[in-house]
């Protein structure tokens, strides 16, 4: 077959990709208008049915034309020779960038309520990932606080055994951290309650990272410090030196199971993985805790392989001024990007103004 017969059928070969190119503001509307199209129906955007519906002053030919263009420079993909256009990974990140250079984030308005009603840390995870599925039609998805970055409120000390004690710690955003450690000494449930007292008035309005960095460390500077002092430090130093990690609230994937494209082999398979094993989603939004504002990852720049034909859009959220989690919103790469991301935006702000009146 000749390169001319495979160019009228539609088929794009690598050889045949145009080099990146700046799109004249006609190209760029109508791959705009494309991809939104496509995002709003599901269906391959086909030249003549899209002029009769948008006004473009061009002929089905000439739009054909226009297309295989955006073809050719891998905006958009023809799944079926016969079948109209849909978009590429390359073709949404053109399109969701030319959201962001537009959109005032500031038009998002949700009801505050929900962000109100729950007073505990895990209620509010709840909350919050349903109303992002809710809302989005996708799937929610919320990252814990790192818990070093929490402020501790009380600390009580529990006798398990006569050779154990139970530290719990519980930290103003309402996190409720416990450990065991095991003690060489015996020492009455009287002695761990001074213990407590003694604990919480040095630790209380630190968070567990400073506490650990330099607190302990400038209390044993104490030269009147008691030998049942340094035991309670010892004690709580062991607990709170144990790493605890984040956890990932996920809700909304039987939205996902509705969206028809989702339920293909390749994007079925990366719902099965993100199910059976969650840290694949915790593991791509720790890596945008440190990022600010909202950070868009589409198809391969997910960068995992093992999550394929999928979007997140996510958001770092704050204690103060110090990114300590992450929600966001997980789904298809067609996307209602222009509902989602200001969703995300709003919430990460939201709950981000939560934890810092929690925390005081």
């Amino acid at each position: 077959m000749s390169a001319n017969k495979r160019m009228r059928k539609g088929i794009t070969l690598k050889n045949e990709m145009q080099p990146d190119r700046k799109l004249d503001e006609r190209e760029s509307a109508i791959l705009n208008a494309i991809v939104y199209e496509y995002i709003l129906t599901g269906k391959p955007v086909g030249s003549r049915s899209f002029v009769h519906k948008y006004s473009f002053s061009l002929s089905p030919a000439t739009m054909r034309n226009i297309m295989f263009d955006l073809e050719r420079m891998n905006f958009l993909m023809q799944p079926h020779t016969s079948s109209g256009r849909v978009p590429t990974d390359k073709g949404y990140r053109y399109y969701v960038d030319s959201l962001l250079d537009n959109y005032n984030f500031h038009e998002m308005v949700i009801d505050e309520k929900i962000f109100q009603r729950e007073v505990q840390l895990d209620k509010i995870f709840e909350s919050v990932t349903k109303m992002l599925s809710i809302t989005s039609n996708y799937a929610g998805v919320m990252l814990s606080p790192r818990p070093d970055f929490t402020v501790v409120k009380l600390i009580e000390l529990i006798q398990l055994e006569s050779s154990e004690v139970l530290l719990i710690a519980i930290t103003r955003t309402g996190m409720i951290l416990t450990r065991k450690v095991a003690i060489s000494v015996r020492v009455t449930q009287d002695e761990l309650f001074e213990y407590s007292k003694f604990l919480t008035g040095e630790l209380c309005g630190y968070s567990l990272h400073d506490i650990k960095e330099r607190i302990f460390e400038n209390l044993r500077l104490d030269k009147l410090l008691s030998s049942n002092r340094e035991l309670a430090l010892d004690i709580a130093q062991i607990a709170f030196n144990e790493t605890t990690d984040s956890t990932i609230n996920i809700d909304g994937i039987e939205n996902l199971l509705r969206i028809p494209e989702m339920v293909e082999e390749k994007r079925l398979n990366s719902l099965l993985n993100i199910i059976e094993e969650k840290n694949i989603l915790k593991n791509i939004l720790e890596t945008q805790i440190e990022s600010d504002g909202v950070k868009i990852m589409i198809g391969e720049e997910i960068e995992n392989d093992r999550v394929t034909g999928c979007s997140l859009v996510a958001s770092s959220y704050k204690i103060g001024n110090k990114p300590v989690g992450a929600i966001g919103v997980f789904g298809p790469t067609r996307m209602d990007y222009e509902k989602v991301v200001p969703l995300v935006d709003y919430t990460g702000k939201a709950v981000s103004g939560l934890l810092t009146k929690m925390s005081k």
